[in-house]
């Protein structure tokens, strides 16, 4: 077989996930890629495979010898809505697209729509959409079936990542600290929860009664991926800051910075792994003498908090340290129902 030269003529790492995006042309057609991101060994692992186009005429099957090979087969004429459409991209007319939670791959060419791979796509029994086909493939299913669903979010990101985030930020961050420190006066401590990395994340900590509080700022610039799965209405609850209340003379100086740590992964979380935290979620994270904690929506409080960022559609949402016995409730309707309506009568502190 002729050896095949593949090429690369577009890449793009998602701004907030840890998943890239390739075009890649073998001269025989042209895939669209999905990779993971090693950062450990530095290397790009695929995790899906998009075919785009051929560049030469259809054949009458895939090669299967070229798949065995590990190359991008060439689809058949029988999938093919329009098989003349075989002529060269030109790189400058390519233009990869990242929805707004990261986690969404678009692929346009010319301004036209080609391809769109989310990070649901397996490589396997769905390798992303496409057009151009009469019907769903090993090699990616027809793109007019999420056309309605998925097309507006790729704009919409457009759009979104365009932004002057300098300017974003200012306008996010000024009355949302300000709105803290009307309730709790002046900040304690300001500690970088991203390490001057993009996109900023700060936590906020606060003294009053004997009570230091911590907030986030800068996590709910950005909507969390798969809301969806949780909600119809995802968009009303796919962003959040995080809030937790310790007891000073129960939490030592090292706990505490041992807590702020655990923030800062909570903050990372939701885009490392490509989901969402929300309300009522639960996590296995340690909290002076407790294993584990319950995601509570401030609003569910008597006392709630006013703040400007809930009118954007931002939660805040409190990290609750819960007892193992608790925990166990969670996973019961009816004991999680109880529980829930003991813990939003309780202080945040425990």
């Amino acid at each position: 077989m002729e050896q095949i030269k593949e090429e690369s003529l577009a890449f793009s790492q998602s701004p907030l996930c840890p998943i890239a995006a390739d075009v890649i042309s073998d001269g025989e057609s042209i895939y669209f890629y999905m990779y993971d991101l090693d950062y450990e060994q530095q290397r790009l692992i695929a995790r899906s495979a998009c075919w785009v186009k051929n560049l030469k005429a259809a054949p009458d099957a895939f090669d299967q010898d070229a798949i065995a090979k590990d190359h991008q087969p060439m689809l058949p004429k029988q999938f093919l809505q329009d098989p003349t459409d075989i002529s060269p991209w030109d790189e400058d007319n390519i233009e990869i697209v990242w929805s707004k939670e990261g986690h969404i791959a678009a692929l346009y060419y010319q301004k036209e729509l080609y391809s769109i791979i989310p990070s649901w796509a397996d490589g396997k029994s769905f390798s992303g959409y496409t057009r151009n086909l009469k019907e769903n493939t090993m090699v990616g299913w027809k793109l007019m079936d999420a056309y309605e669903a998925l097309a507006p979010r790729m704009q919409a990101g457009k759009a979104f990542w365009a932004q002057e985030f300098n300017e974003v930020w200012k306008a996010y961050h000024t009355p949302y600290f300000e709105d803290l420190c009307k309730i709790f006066g002046k900040a304690s401590n300001c500690y970088d929860l991203h390490k001057d990395q993009f996109p900023s994340r700060l936590l906020m900590t606060f003294e009053k009664d004997e009570v230091l509080y911590a907030f986030t700022i800068g996590v709910g610039m950005f909507a969390m991926p798969n809301a969806d799965s949780y909600y119809d209405d995802y968009e009303s609850y796919a962003r959040s800051e995080f809030a937790i209340a310790l007891r000073k003379d129960v939490y030592s100086a090292d706990e505490q910075m041992e807590v702020f740590a655990k923030i800062a992964g909570l903050c990372e979380l939701p885009w490392k792994q490509m989901d969402c935290l929300a309300d009522q979620h639960t996590l296995d994270m340690q909290f002076h003498d407790t294993s584990y904690c319950i995601l509570l929506d401030d609003d569910h409080f008597a006392d709630a908090l006013a703040l400007s960022i809930k009118k954007q559609g931002v939660h805040l949402t409190w990290i609750h340290p819960i007892t193992q016995e608790e925990f166990k409730q969670t996973k019961d309707e009816q004991q999680k129902a109880v529980l829930l309506g003991k813990l939003i009568q309780e202080p945040h502190t425990r």
